[in-house]
């Protein structure tokens, strides 16, 4: 028997956008037989073509087809799709563009080279698709049933947002009679469970894929639905979790809610930032590091500001050149904030194999549409992924962290080897007692939750009178020098850190005096004293663990006891338990920090309260770097003079620029910082 030589690939010319497209059909013995040709993406003449989303999976290669009459191995998850299209009436004569058999794969410069251009090329080539295939897998009867589930459940959208504003006005039924006979099916639900737990729904690159085409239809065996029908499915889901959260697992409802809100965006050209996008999907999985950033360049308004793919270069070369050019092209230092939600962990010979000012993005953690404070919706060279309603594009009613801006051009330095960061700030103070928490892991991967135990202060004196812009030379009071009104103050002030002061949980609106969430925040506390089995577990847990926190010689116990007692609108009938009803209402702003941002209440030696990072210990220190929007918490490195960025930090009092006026009288002075 005559042995075939492997398929050859022709080399793409590389001075117009070429693109190969592939035809299938049954050859006479009744083998998958490919012709694969050279076309221009920008001819006229080219023929209509098809793209696929899927995941490659491992790299094994059990199957081979003809490609132009040479043996061509496929992968194993693409295999199974390449027999429907030869065997469907509506797909046979079809062209496509498949990514494993349409760009050069193998390895050298002259694959490598072409590889770059075509992963620059992917958002034009899906653009430019008829349509694309979403490919969730082989059908099977769970498969098949959970898209038609999902069909029926778009339907069902008006009917449940009705249900939701009944419930957003008090009416609450029981959850059978609100839901209905066909969404309280269990086993339905189980069954989409499934399909969405699939791998396709947390790729990087499938992002794109999904958002870019002018069509898009996931096929899962022969049932199929398309992405407007999703839409509309995933948004009377989580209607339906709103009622009882059962219904669906968090981790299988997340990753498809991340594309709803990205399409929203999109569909709407609003403007996505790069660093706000890759902090939004966190929990994407790559083979390969470098597509954290390369597979979303095409999304993001400003992917400008990482180079074009490069395949040749290290991801660690990769992330620290997107940190220089950040500085460079805004004139900031605001995406350091993000390296405390994606630190680097991996060492090598005992030394990180990243600096400490470079996030890593390969972090696995949990997604938030706000990843940071620095992701405030006023900073639209850092944007967040709020819901499109909220955005506005003359972006003019923002309040604004300011604590470190610089309206001149900022002095720093980027060593050769790009491992240290020479920069501008202001030391502020020393971290001092730091409070408890429980960071909850809702990934069921991560099996035991975190407990990040108090730091009792110790140093602290009374806190800083910061509204008025200096502190205060007040003596520390005694417990029984604590009136009402001082308490009241404290109150306030931890109320503020708590909400990071702002109404909302996208950071856009300052946190006006003695709202109403003041005073939910004031009785949770009184009811967490009084009567504990009324209060939601999470606020409960958070006061247990911090009521001996000692905030200017006094424990947040004694200061919550010595405030005015709650008003009668929280009496005993108030429930302490809801934390679904108001999304900007205090215990639901409160998870948000706590919670999802996972950050802890800090005291400085000098009496300022703040919100830190899990990561901060005891004696790190505060500082305003000029042209970060928020303070940072760094950390002396070993010997050196350098530091170590831990995080950004929530700072009361010194959020708006107000150091400058201290380094303008004298009181603090701009020194160097070495960051390694």
């Amino acid at each position: 028997m005559e042995v075939l030589p492997k398929y050859s690939y022709t080399p793409l010319d590389t001075s117009k956008p070429s693109i190969r497209l592939l035809r299938l059909q049954r050859n006479e013995q009744g083998s998958i037989s490919g012709l694969l040709e050279v076309f221009s993406l920008d001819d006229p003449e080219r023929p209509v073509f098809r793209t696929l989303s899927y995941v490659w999976g491992p790299k094994v290669f059990p199957h081979s087809i003809l490609i132009n009459g040479h043996p061509f191995p496929v992968l194993s998850s693409l295999h199974p799709l390449l027999e429907i299209i030869c065997d469907d009436g509506k797909w046979k004569q079809s062209w496509w563009w498949i990514d494993s058999i349409c760009i050069n794969q193998n390895v050298g410069p002259i694959a490598e080279v072409e590889r770059n251009i075509q992963v620059a090329m992917m958002r034009r080539i899906y653009e430019k698709s008829e349509r694309t295939i979403g490919w969730l897998g082989l059908g099977d009867d769970e498969g098949e049933q959970a898209i038609q589930f999902l069909k029926m459940l778009a339907n069902y959208k008006k009917r449940l947002d009705l249900v939701h504003q009944r419930r957003l006005g008090g009416e609450r039924r029981a959850k059978e009679e609100e839901l209905g006979s066909e969404l309280s099916d269990r086993g339905k639900w189980a069954a989409l469970e499934k399909l969405l737990l699939r791998p396709w729904w947390t790729r990087v690159w499938t992002l794109q894929e999904y958002l870019v085409p002018r069509k898009f239809v996931f096929q899962c065996g022969q049932e199929a639905i398309d992405r407007r029908k999703l839409t509309t499915a995933m948004s009377t889901i989580g209607s339906c979790r709103r009622i009882d959260e059962t219904l669906l697992a968090h981790k299988a409802f997340e990753a498809p809610w991340i594309r709803r809100r990205v399409f929203h965006w999109y569909q709407r050209r609003a403007p996505v930032q790069l660093i706000g996008l890759m902090g939004y999907i966190s929990n994407y999985k790559a083979s390969d590091p470098r597509d954290r950033i390369y597979s979303v360049l095409g999304l993001a308004a400003d992917g400008f500001l990482a180079d074009p793919p490069r395949y040749q270069d290290s991801f660690e070369a990769v992330y620290s050149n997107l940190v220089k050019s950040f500085v460079e092209k805004h004139n900031s230092l605001d995406i350091i904030c993000f390296v405390d939600r994606f630190h680097c962990l991996e060492y090598s010979h005992g030394q990180p194999i990243l600096p400490s000012w470079v996030p890593d993005w390969r972090a696995d953690v949990q997604p938030w549409m706000v990843p940071a404070i620095a992701a405030q919706s006023g900073a639209k060279h850092v944007g967040n992924l709020r819901p499109i309603m909220f955005w506005y594009p003359k972006g003019n009613n923002y309040d604004v962290f300011m604590a470190g801006k610089s309206n001149v051009p900022l002095e720093y330095n980027f060593s050769t080897d790009l491992r240290i960061l020479t920069c501008q700030g202001v030391f502020v103070d020393f971290v001092d007692g730091i409070g408890g928490l429980k960071v909850v892991y809702t990934d069921e991967d991560k099996t035991n939750d975190e407990v990040a135990e108090v730091y009792q202060s110790v140093e602290s004196t009374s806190i800083h009178e910061t509204s008025k812009g200096s502190q205060s030379n007040a003596e520390s009071l005694t417990q029984a020098e604590l009136n009402p009104e001082q308490a009241s103050r404290y109150m306030d002030h931890i109320f503020r850190c708590l909400m990071l002061n702002r109404q909302d949980r996208y950071l856009s609106q300052d946190i006006s005096a003695k709202e109403f969430s003041y005073l939910e925040f004031q009785a949770f506390c009184f009811a967490a004293m009084t009567r504990p089995g009324d209060v939601h577990p999470l606020f409960l847990d958070w006061f247990e663990r911090n009521r001996t926190l000692q905030i200017s010689f006094h424990s947040l116990e004694q200061i919550c006891k010595a405030a005015p007692l709650p008003k009668s609108e929280f009496s005993t009938d108030y429930d302490f338990m809801d934390i679904s009803t108001n999304e900007q209402g205090f215990i639901s702003r409160f998870r948000d920090t706590t919670k999802w941002m996972a950050r802890r209440l800090m005291t400085t030696n000098q009496g300022l309260i703040g919100m830190v990072p899990c990561r901060a210990r005891k004696s790190d220190q505060v500082w305003i770097l000029l042209g970060c929007s928020i303070p940072l918490i760094l950390r002396k490195w070993e010997d050196n003079e350098g530091y170590q960025v831990i995080g950004e930090c929530y700072l009361h009092g010194y959020m708006s620029g107000e150091i400058q006026k201290e380094v303008g009288s004298g009181i603090r002075t701009v020194e160097d910082v070495c960051l390694f």
